[in-house]
């Protein structure tokens, strides 16, 4: 979804490489969806992750360079995130981005009826179990 976005609009805006808003984008998601994270900019600013985007914007315009490619990147990792993270979550939401049913045969890895978890595994689970608050 991503890449063909980027294509679309990589052609209306005349950039062909479009390396650097494929990497804005996973940033755009990144920060998105670990909002509590603090992050630290060259030891000089201090600010959360949901910003992160925007400060290597403010940074490539403080460089000299285009922000375009920039705001591809951001604009494209903002309808993914919608799509992915907050229309599927809203009242009658949808999932509408599906993964084709080849990478999936292809990708998947089936369940195997004979694991156990390790004794550490379940005793993380255990101690998951007891942090929740009761009611």
């Amino acid at each position: 979804m991503g890449f063909h976005m980027h294509e679309l609009f990589g052609l209306f805006a005349n950039i062909f490489f479009l390396g650097q808003a494929f990497i804005i984008m996973l940033v755009y998601v990144w920060s998105k969806r670990h909002p509590l994270v603090r992050m630290n900019f060259f030891g000089l600013l201090n600010f959360q992750a949901p910003f992160l985007p925007w400060v290597l914007m403010g940074f490539s315009l403080l460089l000299g360079n285009s922000i375009v490619v920039d705001l591809l990147g951001i604009s494209v990792g903002h309808m993914y995130y919608f799509l992915e993270d907050v229309f599927p979550n809203q009242l009658g939401g949808r999932r509408l981005l599906m993964t084709p049913e080849l990478l999936r045969a292809m990708f998947d890895q089936p369940e195997d009826p004979d694991y156990r978890p390790l004794h550490e595994e379940q005793q993380g689970e255990d101690l998951l179990q007891d942090e929740e608050p009761q009611e």
